[in-house]
């Protein structure tokens, strides 16, 4: 492995490892020093790759906004109507939870507005899938809902969900859900 690649390796593990800490511990209560030892790192190595734990921060909710992000376009471009499109939109945040819980509990549970000021709701995804809801309003698609309205039915039910499972209360694979899930979403927006 190059350097280069090995550099790029260990700055991955670093906001692997943050991420994680960030979500079982808490932000404030995760030190540099923390992130370093559960990575495997020197301090002066994680010094090298990021100036302040504010930094990491950044770089995990730039990060985890994307993944959502590129999940939610790639759901409404595979859907053929509205209704195919807001069930891919509940599956794809399902599939998201299973597949790299860390992301989806960064993204709902660590107070981002306290460490960057910066609030979810004016995020990409967010402002997304308000466009999502007002195009397919406009087309008669979905009925006549605020926008932000309609975001919260799109994803209120699957973050429930969500934390249903991480908290212990369902054991099932949430996919298992999905079907059943976003006909409820669907029924909740169809016009």
């Amino acid at each position: 492995m190059s350097r280069k690649e090995e550099g790029k390796h260990t700055r991955k593990k670093i906001l692997l490892t943050a991420k994680k800490l960030f979500v079982d511990k808490g932000y404030f209560n995760t030190s540099m020093r923390d992130i370093a030892k559960v990575a495997g790192v020197s301090t002066g190595a994680l010094y090298h790759h990021f100036e302040s734990k504010e930094e990491i921060a950044g770089e995990i909710y730039r990060e985890t906004l994307e993944v959502i992000k590129e999940r939610i376009i790639s759901a409404i471009k595979r859907g053929r109507d509205a209704e195919e499109r807001v069930k891919g939109i509940v599956e794809a945040l399902l599939k998201l939870a299973e597949e790299d819980r860390y992301t989806m509990e960064y993204a709902l549970y660590v107070k981002h507005r306290e460490i960057l000021d910066i609030p979810v709701c004016s995020a990409e995804p967010f402002e997304l899938l308000k466009e999502f809801c007002k195009r397919e309003k406009e087309r008669g698609n979905i009925r006549e809902i605020g926008d932000e309205l309609c975001v919260v039915c799109l994803t209120g039910a699957p973050v429930r969900l969500m934390q249903l499972k991480w908290d212990g209360v369902i054991k099932g694979d949430l996919l298992s859900y999905s079907e059943e899930l976003g006909k409820c979403v669907w029924l909740s927006l169809k016009p």
